[in-house]
């Protein structure tokens, strides 16, 4: 399942304790099913629970849930329009001072595409990327992703 190493990197990427502590961050999938139905394809899709573990993290959950959101822009851009406009949840321990465990919950969908060679070798499977929403919303122009500029960000608390 190709998010679930998507997600370790972005946040690894973009929570600087998470570098220096990457045993701090855990994920792992809950809940899993494999939708596929009989037909012209052997294509199938890959659905479950994404859980995301950041343990004993100082600061701001801020600093975690932006770039969660933002990672979900590019990765599962369908969450961001649900009606309820929750698209993940979490739970959160407080731990001394400013210190927390956080264990967030995103429920993913993975499309994964079994097409036949055309020399009739076998069969290639790919992960497509998911369809850009950017101009869904009209006259909103504002992105998660904006808080990211040639992949650094572009403010940190």
């Amino acid at each position: 399942m190709r998010k679930a190493d998507s997600i370790r990197r972005w946040l690894a990427a973009y929570i600087p304790e998470l570098k220096d502590h990457p045993d701090r961050l855990q994920i792992y999938v809950e809940g899993g099913h494999v939708g596929a139905r009989k037909s012209r394809t052997l294509s199938f899709a890959y659905r479950y629970t994404l859980k995301v573990g950041i343990w004993e993290f100082a600061g701001d959950a801020d600093r975690v849930m932006v770039p969660i959101l933002a990672w979900l822009e590019k990765e599962q851009p369908q969450l961001l329009r649900r009606d309820d406009g929750e698209p993940f949840s979490f739970e959160a321990e407080l731990l001394d001072g400013d210190v927390s465990d956080i264990m967030i919950s995103i429920d993913l969908t993975e499309t994964v595409l079994v097409l036949p060679r055309g020399d009739g070798s076998g069969y290639d499977v790919q992960h497509p990327n998911e369809p850009d929403f950017g101009d869904a919303f009209a006259g909103v122009s504002a992105s998660f992703t904006d808080a990211f500029g040639n992949d650094e960000p572009l403010s940190q608390s």
